[in-house]
């Protein structure tokens, strides 16, 4: 068949429709498509690909995060696996390129709703089961490989997170299958709350890693904070336990909350005494989701709560060292990072 301009000017919008729905198939065996020029373009345009992914592996961002870069993020890269059905979910929003989310390059995924309605939260526009935009895995997985040079060039992958990715089990493993099925590593962003077992057994399975958001191990402060009770993260950390997944443990430094000599020596206790832990990460308070409650109509809860100063958090950092783990502190501290941090990074 054949097709020109020309012979379209002569065709009624009735006919003309059989020929624009034939169009894909003249342009898939084109001669253009066929040509050496095509061919040598497309090979042009994967080496490119390549050659910015390892380009991008020794970009200076990395040589500015040694806690990331030497303490270890080397997960076992899983072998390809096979295709996995559909699922459809809820998705916030998208980010190709995060380096602060888990081991390497992460494409990071922010899926819509929690239980959760944490005074410090930097995304309550996550917080509603009712938002965000519904997504397929497949098509998820068709943005993944788009990138996907760049991900395995540091041995990066998928991370989850939210909202609470375990509010939608089926969705959140469909999507770490989509990446493992492409040799990418996956990690769970998450807090373990407002979930069942059973969106345990769906999701576990399929991760590789945990970043868990720890908020307190005061049980009132917890529930001041969250709005939950304390008792289902703790469960989600044995299970954690009982399942030997490798875990770094979020806490964010909250001047007048979270930062007492009590808070800190409840933290170090509790994190020593993880099997699975690979170390504390201590996330300076900051402002930067205020502008969001604003936006939403929402009272900031933490109104006049400043960062920490930069001394108190060494000071914080030195203590949980002291108890023998490994901790990483970026954001608001930068220059806490160091070569001491020898743990793997998940």
């Amino acid at each position: 068949m054949s097709l020109s301009l020309a012979s379209t000017r002569l065709l009624s919008p009735a006919a003309l429709l059989p020929a624009l729905r034939a169009l894909p198939a003249v342009l898939a065996s084109s001669p253009f498509r066929a040509s050496p020029w095509a061919s040598r373009a497309r090979s042009y345009h994967a080496q490119r690909a390549e050659e910015l992914g390892a380009a991008d592996r020794a970009h200076a961002v990395f040589a500015a995060l040694p806690g990331r870069a030497a303490a270890a993020p080397r997960l076992q890269q899983p072998a390809p696996q096979p295709a996995v059905e559909e699922v459809f979910g809820q998705v916030h929003s998208t980010e190709s390129f995060s380096a602060v989310d888990g081991a390497g390059i992460r494409f990071l995924v922010f899926l819509q709703g929690c239980a959760m309605r944490c005074s410090f939260c930097s995304n309550p526009d996550t917080w509603s089961l009712h938002g965000g935009e519904f997504v397929s895995s497949k098509e998820l997985a068709k943005q993944i490989r788009r990138v996907l040079p760049y991900l395995k060039s540091s041995q990066g992958g998928l991370t989850c997170s939210g909202g609470e990715p375990l509010l939608q089990p089926q969705f959140t493993a469909a999507l770490f299958q989509e990446a493992h099925s492409m040799g990418l590593t996956t990690t769970l962003d998450t807090t373990g709350q407002g979930t069942k077992h059973k969106h345990w057994d769906a999701v576990l399975p399929h991760t590789d890693s945990v970043l868990f958001c720890i908020k307190s191990l005061d049980p009132t402060k917890y529930r001041g904070m969250t709005g939950l009770k304390q008792a289902g993260a703790l469960r989600f950390a044995s299970e954690l336990a009982a399942r030997s997944i490798p875990f770094w443990a979020r806490y964010v430094l909250i001047p007048g909350h979270t930062d007492g000599a009590a808070d800190v020596a409840a933290l170090a206790e509790w994190a020593a005494a993880q099997p699975s832990i690979l170390g504390v990460e201590l996330l300076p308070y900051h402002l930067f989701g205020r502008n969001k409650w604003e936006a939403l109509g929402l009272r900031y809860p933490l109104e006049g709560v400043g960062t920490p100063p930069p001394a108190a958090v060494r000071a914080v950092v030195e203590r949980l060292q002291a108890a023998g783990l490994n901790v990483l502190c970026e954001g608001a501290a930068p220059p806490l990072l160091s070569a001491a941090h020898t743990g793997a990074h998940s």
